[in-house]
């Protein structure tokens, strides 16, 4: 054998080594720039999702915070409300519309796309647009990739059991101006726990004619006439200054004898706490009650066990969007409000004002004064004041798909 051939098949497998080599480097190199492209892609994937649902946390800490228009079209566009494009630290963005949940999102293009208007031709306004369809669209920094999340918002009970009578008290009412009390769907006015000392010199109390029928279903606002006692074709006159009706319900010992706290749960469900820090919507002192002027669809609490509180004069509410009022101190207007709702006051009423109320009145102390009180029962107004507390995300409506 030759000795100088040793060696001579090092040389091509060097070659094939150092090809092999090369291959593995590349497919290395490719595999690792998959891996970052994959990981960018996670990354953005991630930040257009994250970015997605701070929208959704946005959408409902605007809700809370009741400047959303709940289904009311403010700006006489017919559209929903809009929460516009905001930018995140980490360059990603959000953008958040309001939708009516009777028509959805248009299938026509991706939700999340650049359309001006990615949850139907606006909504029809309904009472208080209690549950509200809320699409949130996230992008990635680049803008590449996208993420859209659905939730239904709705709002906390703000009225357990809806009361089914106009007035009621736990102490004596003794009203010295008056207090004229209509109720066209039951033939209860009035009902304390202590006596009915007077309903005042011209206060009264009307029931639904016996020969008129009972209203089905939802109706229009009950007609109320007039103090004189006089024979109506819809109402007669039960009680006055002078006779005390079967209309009226007094010395109930239950009553008299419910403790404040019961009262309150049995038509709110829980205790006042709880409603005060987790179901009330506005919060005011009784020195900030005049920015209740114009509220609507609100449930309220006015604290301050030892206050008095004057509501501020003109509207507060309206038949499709009513308030739950409840005020820890006593009740003393002074002026002349309209209110549509509930009214539930954990200590006195004391009028020189003349309020009036469309709904109930239910009051945990006594009733007095030298004003007038007027209550007009409309169960359609209570019952729209069930739903009226801190908006939330419906339980099991979350998605990320459509």
């Amino acid at each position: 054998m030759n000795c100088n051939q040793d060696g001579a098949a090092s040389l091509p497998i060097s070659i094939l080594i150092l090809f092999v080599s090369t291959l593995v480097l590349i497919a290395v190199s490719r595999t690792t720039m998959m891996e970052q492209r994959i990981s960018a892609n996670e990354i953005r994937t991630r930040q257009a999702f994250q970015a997605a649902q701070a929208g959704i946390d946005h959408a409902l800490a605007y809700t809370q915070g009741g400047t959303a228009d709940r289904g009311i079209d403010r700006g006489g566009d017919g559209m929903a409300d809009i929460i516009p494009s905001i930018p995140l630290e980490n360059g990603a963005t959000y953008k958040v519309w309001y939708c009516d949940p009777t028509k959805g999102i248009t299938p026509d293009f991706s939700p999340c796309s650049n359309a001006p208007m990615t949850c139907g031709a606006g909504f029809i306004e309904k009472p208080y647009f209690l549950m509200p369809l809320v699409l949130s669209c996230g992008w990635s920094d680049d803008g590449v990739a996208q993420q859209s999340i659905l939730v239904n918002l709705s709002r906390a009970s703000s009225l357990a059991d809806a009361p089914d009578l106009p007035l009621m008290a736990r102490g004596a009412i003794n009203v010295q101006g008056s207090a004229t009390i209509w109720n066209y769907f039951t033939n209860l006015t009035i009902w304390t726990g202590k006596p009915l000392v007077s309903v005042g010199d011209s206060g009264k109390t009307f029931i639904r004619n016996p020969t008129v029928p009972p209203p089905e279903g939802e109706m229009e606002p009950p007609f109320y006439p007039g103090s004189s006692c006089k024979l109506y074709d819809d109402y007669v006159c039960v009680t006055d200054k002078v006779t005390q009706g079967w209309d009226i319900i007094d010395n109930d010992l239950t009553l008299k004898n419910m403790v404040p706290e019961v009262m309150f749960r049995n038509y709110f469900g829980v205790d006042f706490h709880t409603y005060k820090t987790g179901i009330a919507t506005v919060t005011l002192t009784s020195a900030e009650v005049a920015g209740l002027a114009g509220a609507m669809g609100e449930a309220v609490v006015i604290t301050g066990a030892s206050a008095d509180v004057s509501l501020p004069g003109g509207t507060i509410g309206s038949r499709d969007r009513p308030v739950v009022l409840i005020i820890e101190g006593n009740w003393s207007q002074d002026g002349n409000p309209i209110i549509y709702g509930m009214v539930y006051v954990m200590g006195n009423i004391d009028f020189i004002g003349s309020p009036l109320v469309h709904g109930a009145v239910y009051v945990a102390g006594s009733v007095g004064g030298t004003g007038s009180l007027d209550v007009v029962f409309d169960p359609f107004i209570l019952e729209n004041c069930k739903g009226l507390g801190q908006s939330g995300i419906l339980a099991g409506s979350w998605r990320d798909w459509l």
